[in-house]
């Protein structure tokens, strides 16, 4: 299992974190948040591997967006930037908000004229039958479909077990968003999770499970994101190991 730290290139604490971080080991980042920008390189340069989210979810509710327009831009960036150890993009999974599945796939075709790494990302409005295709199905080059991992949203909690075995048995591997539970984690053996939870434990004043109190987290807010970010690597290398295959 390999566990991506989320959210490192949307943090004004970076520079502070990165100086003291010679090499990284799994990040995702967010296009929403590095297009038209440079600072992001040295993530890519000194992670071993990358994911990179459309950020389609960054947009505030009720925001106007020409999703085509978006979708464009994001497919020629991925050109632009593509290299080896960018283990794939995910596709413009806005199906929840309300579009039509055959919008996102005409979304998806812009992405897939660009790159063969687009990740699908199955959501419930799509209905299982959906999730079993993309598995069959996936068209990308590594083979990766993605689920999501907000508790109570898409999937409860005794259900990933049954779509990890899925995927299994159609030969595809499976990431699952925004997870880093380990009640999940310690019974699913996930290819590849994410999460941006090092940096949210900072908000509520703690770094890993130590609790400093907020007051602490705030005043030393980059120095405890640090910290923060180095449990997360301790997490990372944790469950590789684990899950390791032999």
């Amino acid at each position: 299992m390999k566990i991506f730290l989320s959210a490192l290139e949307a943090s004004p604490e970076f520079e502070h974190i990165d100086t003291k971080i010679d090499g990284y080991m799994y990040n995702l980042m967010s296009y929403f948040y590095i297009k038209g920008k440079e600072y992001y390189k040295p993530i890519i340069r000194k992670s071993k591997e990358i994911l990179i989210d459309s950020g389609a979810h960054s947009f505030q509710s009720g925001k106007r967006v020409d999703w085509e327009e978006y979708t464009k831009e994001y497919a020629n960036w991925i050109y632009r930037v593509d290299e080896d150890k960018i283990l794939g993009y995910f596709e413009m999974d806005i199906d929840p908000a309300g579009y039509p599945l055959v919008y996102v796939e005409r979304l998806r075709k812009i992405l897939n004229r660009q790159s063969n790494k687009i990740i699908p990302v199955w959501h419930k409005n799509r209905g299982i039958e959906e999730f079993k295709r993309m598995c069959k199905n996936p068209n990308n080059i590594n083979n990766i479909v993605a689920i999501t991992g907000f508790k109570n949203e898409d999937i409860r909690d005794h259900q990933y077990i049954y779509f990890y075995n899925y995927a299994k048995a159609c030969g595809v591997d499976i990431h699952c968003l925004g997870m880093t539970r380990r009640g999940i984690l310690d019974k699913v053996p996930f290819d590849y999770v994410d999460s941006s939870s090092w940096k949210q434990d900072v908000l509520f004043g703690s770094v890993g499970d130590i609790k400093l109190g907020k007051e602490y987290t705030r005043a030393n807010r980059a120095e405890a994101l640090y910290y923060s970010y180095l449990k997360g690597m301790k997490m990372q290398k944790e469950y590789y190991y684990k899950y390791r295959k032999k």
